[in-house]
């Protein structure tokens, strides 16, 4: 472990993209004591898919129509989470509309769990122990940022500074964007 793990792991864990966005639409519409699920769900959706990357599925992801498909399946989930977050406002209880479930689904698909796999963390398909140092690294700083990321929707909705229905507006309207993003990137 160096700096540069550090970096660009927090880099990767604080840039803004799908599991952020719910976990500051779960921090703003529940809190933080009824979001508390979160992190974990985070955690072992990004540890699952970066080991079921490393050692199942890497040849296979660089194959480029599995990237094609993988990056239009989770531009497809998106799309449809975004669908229900925009109507969650007046369809669900607040603590209803970011689970724990939907975070992990969203982190398992996450583009970043590939760079996680293949660029941050030591190629772990060499050897799983000489990985753990990095790991439980990586662990803790999920957590962090997780935490963060809750904290952070749990003040906007604190400050009043936009009521609980506009922020998951605003949060499916982001994911929207994510979707066609990544829609766009597959397709080029």
């Amino acid at each position: 472990m160096d700096v540069a793990f550090f970096l660009m792991s927090a880099g990767l864990l604080f840039t803004p993209g799908p599991t952020n966005t719910l976990l500051a639409v779960g921090g703003a519409t529940s809190g933080l004591r009824r979001s508390w699920l979160l992190p974990p769900a985070e955690l072992a959706g990004y540890f699952l898919a970066i080991h079921l990357l490393a050692f199942a599925v890497g040849p296979l992801v660089q194959a480029p129509s599995v990237q094609l498909l993988s990056r239009l399946g989770l531009a497809l989930y998106l799309i449809w989470l975004a669908a229900q977050l925009w109507r969650s406002h007046a369809a669900l209880l607040p603590h209803q509309t970011v689970t724990p479930a939907r975070v992990f689904t969203v982190t398992l698909l996450n583009p970043k769990a590939l760079v996680f796999a293949f660029v941050v963390l030591p190629p772990l398909a060499q050897g799983w122990s000489a990985a753990l140092p990095s790991l439980a690294a990586l662990a803790a700083m999920i957590v962090s940022a997780s935490l963060c990321w809750i904290a952070l929707g749990a003040a906007i909705a604190r400050g009043r500074i936009m009521d609980t229905g506009w922020i998951t507006r605003a949060g499916g309207g982001v994911l929207a964007l994510f979707a066609i993003l990544l829609a766009l990137s597959a397709l080029r």
